[in-house]
């Protein structure tokens, strides 16, 4: 695989998925990351992206309400088993072009194996 599959989504923190002193549900942000993990392997399969089988989630701070976090998707192993998408969620710092990570994880999706049986009829 020569390209690596990247993508960037920006997510807002919002009273409504933060808790009573105002940081971010890690719940509510695994839950978003699994979503997004699926995005760059999506070209590999048929039908749906199936369930992940092994993943890695871990929160480095905490994010407030308002703040403007970017997550990033980006495919970075294709195996004869499965795809490996690592993900990084960042939220930008005070200082220019600095970034502050919030959480990464690392989700393993299994490779699709569908048989297309060939029939042969006359006709």
């Amino acid at each position: 695989m020569n390209t690596n599959i990247h993508t960037n989504v920006p997510f807002t923190v919002t009273k409504k998925i933060t808790n009573a002193n105002g940081f971010l549900l890690p719940s509510t942000l695994y839950d978003t990351v699994k979503h997004i993990a699926a995005i760059p392997v999506k070209g590999f399969y048929l039908q749906e992206v199936p369930e992940f089988t092994n993943y890695k989630f871990k929160m480095h701070k905490n994010a407030f309400v308002k703040d403007k976090l970017t997550i990033q998707a980006q495919l970075v192993k294709q195996t004869a088993d499965g795809y490996l998408v690592n993900i990084l969620v960042t939220k930008p710092k005070n200082t220019l072009n600095h970034h502050e990570r919030i959480c990464s994880a690392l989700f393993n999706f299994p490779v699709d194996n569908v048989q297309f049986n060939e029939s042969k009829t006359a006709c």
